[in-house]
């Protein structure tokens, strides 16, 4: 009698199945995941931008310039690619700047803006707000996670 050693077709296809599955409820997961962990690498650079901006206006009194042009963010130093021109996610967009107030915006690129991911937004009064698939108004009660 011969003893043969190995794997049936039938056995390998079996196999092949399994992993198919596996990876078809695991991928939509991990996509899930990446768009959320750069939606939070983002929100952590749009508070470091605002320290940025009141560490200006203690040392300005005003968020204007002294020449009356409003403060950009290349004035702070900041590039509005992130998170950076190759590799491009958010696009920072500072707005509304007059000498007591600001709003700052990070605008998904088109490449992240699948799995409904939105604009985040965050103003000088620390208020802050983010809705899946679209923009939003900040405001007292509205936070970064989507509620």
């Amino acid at each position: 009698m011969v003893n043969n050693k190995g794997f049936t077709l039938v056995e390998l296809m079996i196999v092949v199945a399994i992993i198919g599955i596996l990876a078809a409820i695991a991928y939509p997961s991990y996509t899930q995941y990446v768009v959320k962990a750069n939606r939070v690498d983002a929100q952590a650079e749009m508070t470091r931008i605002a320290g940025l901006l009141q560490r200006y206006k203690v040392l300005n009194s005003s968020y204007v310039k002294a020449n009356g042009n409003a403060l950009t963010l290349s004035d702070l130093g900041v590039s509005s690619d992130y998170p950076n021109a190759s590799k491009k996610l958010y696009e920072f967009e500072l707005s509304d700047v007059t000498g007591d107030t600001w709003l700052l915006t990070a605008k998904p690129v088109s490449s992240s803006t699948q799995d409904g991911n939105g604009e985040l937004v965050l103003n000088y009064q620390g208020y802050r707000c983010w809705t899946k698939g679209s923009s939003c108004t900040p405001t007292a009660n509205s936070n970064w996670d989507g509620r």
